[in-house]
C-alpha cells in the first residue's frame, strides 16, 4: 500500500502560492495597487456555490498571467468610464488594488479596479496660479502652463496570482 509520506515542516511558507489558478485573488495584490492595460475581454460560465451556472467578464491584462474576474462593482467601474461595450475597453489602462467589502455578513477581502486619473493641469489647481511677470519688467513672460501629466504609475502585474472565483464576492 502507498502511503503519502508527509514532506518536512516548514516554518514559513506562503500558503496561497499553492492555490494558483485562472483569475487573480485579493492576495495576490500583497496590499499594493498595481498598473494595468486591458488587452482582451471574455465572457466566461462561472459556477455558483448552488450548483447555478452565471455568465461573467474576465478581462485579461497585459503581461498579467491569470485574468481578472469582474464582479458587478467592477464591471460597473470599467463601463463607466470606457463604455457597455467590451471592445472598447482594448487598451485602455486600469488601476488593480485589494479592497474589502461585506459579503453573507461578514469583511472580506476583495479586488477592485479603478480608472487612473490624469494629474490636473497647473492652472487647473485651485489656489494655485500661473507665475506672472512684474509689470515693470516687460521682457519677461509667465511660464508657459504644463501639459496635464499622467499620475505616478503603479508598479506592474504582481509577483503570483491564485484562483479566485469562489474568493470573490458577486
Amino acid at each position: 500500500m502507498n502511503v503519502p509520506t508527509p514532506s518536512a515542516p516548514q516554518d514559513n511558507f506562503d500558503v496561497g502560492a499553492l492555490y494558483v489558478g485562472t483569475y487573480v485573488k485579493a492576495d495576490d495584490l500583497n496590499g499594493q495597487t498595481y498598473a494595468a492595460t486591458i488587452a482582451a475581454v471574455e465572457r466566461v460560465e462561472i459556477a455558483e456555490e448552488n450548483g447555478a451556472v452565471r455568465p461573467k467578464a474576465a478581462v485579461q491584462l497585459q503581461n498579467w498571467p491569470a485574468k481578472l474576474l469582474l464582479n458587478k462593482t467592477n464591471f460597473e467601474t470599467i463601463a463607466s468610464a470606457y463604455g457597455r461595450h467590451s471592445s472598447g475597453w482594448l487598451g485602455k489602462p486600469l488601476e488593480v488594488y485589494p479592497d474589502t467589502t461585506v459579503f453573507n455578513g461578514r469583511s472580506v477581502s476583495c479586488v477592485r479596479v479603478r480608472v487612473p486619473r490624469l494629474a490636473a493641469p497647473v492652472a487647473a489647481v485651485p489656489g494655485v496660479g500661473l507665475p506672472v511677470a512684474p509689470a515693470t519688467t516687460p521682457t519677461s513672460s509667465p511660464a508657459p502652463p504644463r501639459a496635464a501629466e499622467a499620475a505616478p504609475s503603479a508598479p506592474g502585474p504582481p509577483p503570483f496570482v491564485s484562483e479566485a472565483a469562489g474568493d470573490i464576492p458577486y
